[in-house]
């Protein structure tokens, strides 16, 4: 396949991104999630969130491996301080070959894109405004970064998987329990909704470790396996 012309960049920035993450970095929250679809088991999602110094402040990186059926999806986010993301990679796998690679790399207000698939490469800018989040699809981890944006009412999120780019809503429905490893736990549970009615509700604890996310309108559930330490 043809290399497209922002590949070079894209590389450099996330071996930077990576060097950065590397050097006194302190590990921010890390475990694995059980999903479920309709009820039934659908497969698992281990992630590690690390804060590192960077110029200016901090950076965060997530990096996670999910197993769901056939697919298989690793992933390397990194965002300043609010989450904002600045870089990003994906593999994607479909019964053992993969299918997608999604490389990303942020300027001031702007995240750029790199799409390669069998058919061929394509890119795409989106626009960083108000904390735009990166939410990519089906990757429960990345829901960590919600709690970045709190209080706010109204944040951006960009789904790279699948081209979009919406504005959402974000409302507290209050105090609620979620069983972690067969232990109730305090948590506050947030309800994220698009346009058109799909809603994604999430789960926090008292220290903004996410516990728990359900997507009602595809049936998945996402839920630690252990508590955060």
């Amino acid at each position: 396949m043809r290399s497209h012309p922002l590949r070079p960049v894209l590389l450099s920035l996330l071996l930077v991104t990576s060097a950065l993450g590397a050097q006194n970095s302190a590990v921010v929250d890390e475990g694995t999630f059980t999903v479920s679809q309709k009820g039934a088991p659908l497969g698992r999602e281990a992630f590690r969130i690390v804060r590192a110094p960077a110029p200016g402040g901090q950076v965060y990186r997530a990096t996670g491996q999910s197993a769901l059926g056939d697919t298989r999806v690793t992933t390397s986010l990194g965002t300043d301080s609010l989450g904002v993301p600045v870089s990003y990679e994906s593999e994607l796998s479909l019964k053992g070959e993969v299918t997608q690679r999604l490389q990303g790399r942020g300027r001031p207000g702007r995240l750029a894109i790199l799409m390669n698939t069998k058919t061929g490469e394509s890119a795409r800018e989106y626009v960083l405004n108000n904390g735009t989040l990166l939410l990519d699809e089906d990757i429960f981890h990345h829901f960590f970064f919600v709690a970045l944006a709190l209080p706010r009412s109204q944040l951006g999120a960009i789904s790279p998987r699948i081209g979009q780019q919406l504005r959402l809503q974000l409302e507290e429905l209050g105090e609620d329990t979620v069983d972690v490893g067969g232990k109730p736990m305090p948590a506050r549970r947030y309800a994220l909704s698009a346009p058109g009615g799909t809603t994604r509700d999430i789960w926090i604890d008292a220290k903004g470790r996410l516990l728990k996310v359900a997507i009602p309108a595809k049936g998945l559930v996402a839920v630690r396996d252990d508590p955060p330490r």
